[in-house]
């Protein structure tokens, strides 16, 4: 071929155009996944051009130490041929009284989700996950099934350890929970309705941290979750347990309960913080138990009346009372006291004072700043120990005196009175449904204040009649001998 000037100027343009083509099909065509250097991919290169951007590499770090749930319970289930969840509940009392209710035991199934911590076994969830468990199976995503049994399961807190009797396992790394962001990517990991598929591999689901030190009810068990992540990563039922990831693989929390109309996600998840989790282990491998963290003061918000009835003028929250011999008073609170900040956060409202120390345990100093007749205090409270003293009465229940820590427990709003701490399996009072933490207020005629007046009304073996408080709802219970 003859090289005119003009040929040479079209194999210029194609060589160009060829160039050209080439990299723009370099640039938005998809990249092979390599699985062998995914992991050393530069985070800070523009993900969007990557498949294996950073969520797709979390993910691979901890799936293998996400595990499954399957649980046999043991619950108390009630029973009556006169009653159905379709009808009215005026139809169902009416049958009541005159076709009581019977109660047995039921074994039920159910299924969560756990995250492997270390490799000797230690496996992280939800306690409602096992609660009456007596069969737990935990199963691997690569297939391997084995036997769990529980260290620590606290119900207040929603959190237990477990463990199996393996090494080498895969495991996480637990993150810090003190630096989210709100808006910032996470990724929800679980077992969604079991073992969708029969496949043993977790879900990923993909988020942001929607809010931070979140104080929620749990609408289905009546639990009072304090200074939790709420986050929009779908959470199904079975993900329970199941771990809040960040895009470097570390744990930042531990899913424990949606808020749904509908059953299913709607945005709405809640995870308890991974520092408030890394307290609980350290606490359970150390005591075999969660130790009930006592400090001893009553609390309130200063109200606009309430400032003008005592001339204060700064924000702070009022103590009301301070328990005999707890640690509040071992340190010198006086009631009348305004406390202003604790170790070094300030307090406005008795809320900010419940988020903080809903992350204390038992043995942790609390640096405390107060205003006593306009003079500024240090005090150091040392955290101590709740020691129950309950002891059984008729009808299968242990009651105790309400303290600050009880009071706080269980949502109580009464300075005197007794609670349920206990009921006895299959006692009149579990029959019945009396549940821990219902606040007994009356027997019979006789208010009941302490344990001396309920120990003095339930001498005589009589039927009698209870009047107690379940969260702000007055009932009236009749017990017979």
């Amino acid at each position: 071929m003859i090289l005119t000037k003009k040929n040479i100027i079209y194999i210029l343009f194609g060589i160009v155009l060829t160039i050209f083509v080439v990299a723009i099909y370099s640039m938005v065509w998809p990249q092979p996944y390599d699985s062998e250097t995914s992991d050393k991919l530069n985070l800070n290169d523009n993900v969007s051009r990557q498949r294996a951007n950073a969520i797709v590499i979390a993910a691979k770090k901890v799936t293998p130490a996400v595990v499954s749930i399957s649980v046999v319970q043991t619950r108390v289930v009630a029973t009556s041929p006169f009653f159905s969840p379709y009808s009215d509940d005026r139809f169902n009392d009416f049958f009541r009284d005159f076709f009581p209710e019977r109660y047995h035991k039921q074994q039920v199934k159910s299924l969560g989700t756990g995250v492997v911590i270390s490799p000797d076994g230690y496996i992280l969830t939800n306690e409602h996950v096992i609660t009456d468990a007596t069969k737990i199976k935990i199963t691997l995503p690569d297939g391997r099934q084995l036997e769990g049994s529980v260290v620590v399961a606290d119900r207040t807190m929603d959190l237990a350890l477990m463990k199996v009797e393996a090494s080498n396992l895969p495991y996480v790394e637990l993150g810090n929970s003190e630096d989210l962001m709100i808006g910032e990517w996470v990724i929800a990991f679980g077992n969604p309705f079991g073992f969708l598929l029969e496949d043993t591999s977790p879900t990923v689901t993909v988020g942001v941290v929607s809010a931070l030190g979140r104080s929620i009810k749990s609408s289905h068990d009546e639990r009072v979750y304090k200074n939790m992540i709420q986050t929009d990563a779908a959470i199904n039922p079975g993900n329970s347990g199941g771990p809040l990831v960040n895009v470097l693989g570390q744990v930042i929390g531990i899913n424990n309960f949606i808020f749904t109309s509908s059953g299913g996600s709607e945005g709405i998840g809640f995870a308890r913080p991974v520092n408030f989790v890394r307290k609980f282990i350290t606490e359970a491998k150390k005591h075999g138990k969660i130790r009930p963290a006592w400090i001893g003061l009553w609390l309130q918000d200063i109200t606009p009346d309430l400032a003008e009835e005592t001339e204060i003028q700064k924000a702070g929250i009022i103590v009301t009372n301070v328990d005999a011999k707890s640690p509040a008073e071992k340190a010198g609170i006086k009631g009348g006291d305004m406390i202003v900040e604790i170790n070094g956060l300030r307090i406005r409202r008795v809320s900010d004072w419940d988020r903080f120390i809903a992350n204390v345990f038992v043995d942790e100093e609390l640096e405390i700043v107060l205003l006593r007749k306009e003079n500024t205090m240090e005090k150091t409270i040392l955290v101590e120990e709740f020691k129950f003293s309950g002891t059984k009465s008729r009808f299968g229940l242990y009651v105790e005196d309400i303290s600050s820590q009880l009071a706080k427990k269980y949502g109580i709003g009464y300075n005197d009175g007794v609670i349920v701490l206990k009921i006895e399996e299959n006692g009149l009072g579990e029959r019945l449904g009396i549940r821990a933490g219902d606040v007994i207020l009356k027997i019979d005629d006789k208010r009941i204040r302490n344990k001396n007046d309920f120990n003095d009304a339930m001498k005589n073996d009589r039927p009698v009649y209870f009047i107690l408080d379940r969260g702000g709802l007055i009932m009236q219970l009749y017990l017979g001998s």
